[in-house]
């Protein structure tokens, strides 16, 4: 019997610590979408979070988020990888160096591209923008780091580009609401009133 208090024990702590890193992770997730929402607010006139989109090609793709501006659509997706980031437009793998080891990551541009050619294919006269956002607070490329690429400390700036861009013209802005039509959220079509979740 002491055997198996030992083991249910051993289960519960288990499953404490995992709640507890759960937690954590979301708590992070949710500074960090913060912190991004804030950088957004004098460009971002509607967003879309989680959604489901068509590829172009007969498939079905997961969007992180979406941005309507008033200079186009931005296409956005998070990393929370932390330490120095080492990448470039097309290298295939990209690296992160954290405590003394090295670790390889495919580089996130190449999925965000294909996100934007998917939208693209929906509304073809719109200005489609894209960004990779890295989250983690000590994220940096102390190297340089890719055009369309930002950590939360340089998001800010980043988005300064959007001032020298044209507005866009009603035609173009009519693609957000036909991108509305075709995305999915749980399954669900999007209702107009929820564009901001």
């Amino acid at each position: 019997m002491p055997h198996n208090i030992q083991i249910y024990a051993g289960i519960a702590v288990l499953l404490l610590l995992l709640i507890i890193i759960t937690l954590l992770f979301r708590k992070r997730k949710q500074q960090a979408n913060n912190k991004i929402d804030i950088a957004l607010k004098p460009y971002s006139q509607a967003s879309l979070q989680d959604i489901i989109f068509p590829d172009g090609v007969g498939g079905i793709i997961d969007i992180e988020r979406l941005v309507l501006l008033n200079k186009g659509i931005l296409v956005i997706e998070t990393y929370p990888i932390s330490g120095n980031l080492f990448g470039a437009d097309k290298i295939e793998k990209w690296t992160q160096m954290i405590n003394g080891k090295s670790f390889k990551f495919t580089n996130p541009l190449y999925r965000i591209q294909m996100l934007r050619q998917a939208i693209q294919v929906i509304a073809p006269s719109t200005p489609i923008f894209y960004r990779i956002i890295f989250t983690a607070k000590d994220s940096s490329f102390p190297k340089g780091k890719p055009d369309d690429v930002s950590t939360l400390l340089t998001l800010e700036s980043d988005l300064e580009m959007f001032k020298q861009i044209p507005d866009m013209t009603e035609k173009q802005r009519s693609n957000w609401d036909r991108i509305l039509r075709i995305a999915r959220k749980d399954g669900q079509a999007i209702q107009m009133g929820t564009v901001n979740g």
